[in-house]
């Protein structure tokens, strides 16, 4: 054979190899850059939920303390709590549930005790601030009272 077509035939090859592994490197350049764009996107939303899960717990308050209170305002702030945790339940957050759970250093944050008496030590007696999955993941621990 023709010692110029073998030259030629592995340029060739080199350029192709050459081109393959440049489209492969792009490819794994969008799937990090997809990646990254995600969850800087979830983390976006994470810095805008986190404060809104404090004013949730303040219209928590609220009507927990009107909780026999009948008024159209009162009924409207309800409405607006419901609003509120609907557009939560989209995105995939939820509260969780803590009393009479095992106390979880995952879940739970421990800001008191009290002797346990009547409950199990260890067991989640009060919930001080509700908290909150998004989906599989804890977006904020809960505030409790242990027995001891």
């Amino acid at each position: 054979m023709d010692p110029t077509i073998e030259n030629l035939e592995q340029e060739l090859k080199t350029e192709h190899d050459l081109y393959l592994r440049a489209l492969a490197d792009f490819d794994n350049y969008r799937r990090r850059t997809d990646r990254e764009r995600a969850h800087f996107g979830r983390e976006a939303l994470r810095r805008f939920i986190l404060p809104l899960l404090d004013v949730i717990d303040d219209l928590d308050r609220l009507l927990n303390f009107a909780e026999t209170e009948q008024s159209p305002f009162l009924d409207r702030i309800r409405e607006v709590h419901r609003s509120l945790l609907k557009l939560l339940e989209v995105e995939g957050i939820h509260p969780f549930q803590s009393i009479g759970k095992p106390f979880d250093p995952a879940l739970h944050e421990a800001v008191a005790t009290q002797p346990a008496g009547e409950h199990t030590q260890g067991i989640v007696v009060q919930e001080v601030r509700r908290g909150y999955r998004w989906d599989d993941e804890v977006l904020r621990t809960a505030r409790v009272v242990v027995a001891v």
